[in-house]
């Protein structure tokens, strides 16, 4: 019996965490081009223009009115797949480009959801682990200098975002099941 209870209040749980694009109609937001157009700001480390990409797209004028449809359509506004990269939320690819300002902005102004569950199941916090784990095996394996200073470049940025987002509520799928 108390078995049954777990199952139950643990699917309770999983059900309280938001999905990308789960039940929602995301092709309103617009076109292929503005979301490569809003990915490709996020490549050039352009805050001010990915901010202005949102103005526009939300048709807003007021700040806070920005902010807050950046907030209730973030979980719509996705980068495509590219070489190293799998896809994903605007915040995994200012990860991925080491983009930090556009990362201060999503998280400091917009305040977006730092533990959605994306499509392959984690949240940005269990993607920046996998990665750097990755990159840490990696540079175990390799005997090339310049590939090992590389990769422990990669081990730093990943830490430096992964401080950021844990400072300001990020969790891994993990914690978001135990409550922590």
């Amino acid at each position: 019996m108390w078995f049954k209870a777990i199952v139950v209040a643990s699917l309770g749980l999983l059900l309280q965490f938001r999905s990308v694009s789960q039940n929602r109609d995301c092709g309103r937001l617009g076109s292929p081009v503005w979301r490569k157009n809003i990915c490709s700001n996020i490549e050039n480390n352009k805050a001010y223009l990915v901010k202005y990409q949102l103005q526009k797209r939300s048709n807003e004028q007021n700040l806070a009115k920005i902010l807050a449809w950046t907030r209730e359509n973030y979980d719509c506004i996705l980068c495509r797949s590219e070489p190293g990269f799998n896809g994903g939320t605007l915040l995994r690819k200012a990860v991925f480009e080491d983009a930090l300002s556009v990362a201060f902005f999503l998280v400091y102004d917009a305040q977006v959801d730092l533990n959605l569950i994306e499509s392959d199941g984690k949240t940005l916090m269990d993607w920046i682990e996998e990665d750097t784990e990755k990159n840490f095996e990696a540079a175990f394996e390799t005997d090339n200098p310049n590939d090992q200073k590389y990769i422990m470049m990669q081990i730093n940025i990943n830490t430096r975002y992964y401080n950021l987002f844990k400072n300001n509520g990020g969790k891994t799928s993990q914690e978001l099941r135990l409550g922590s």
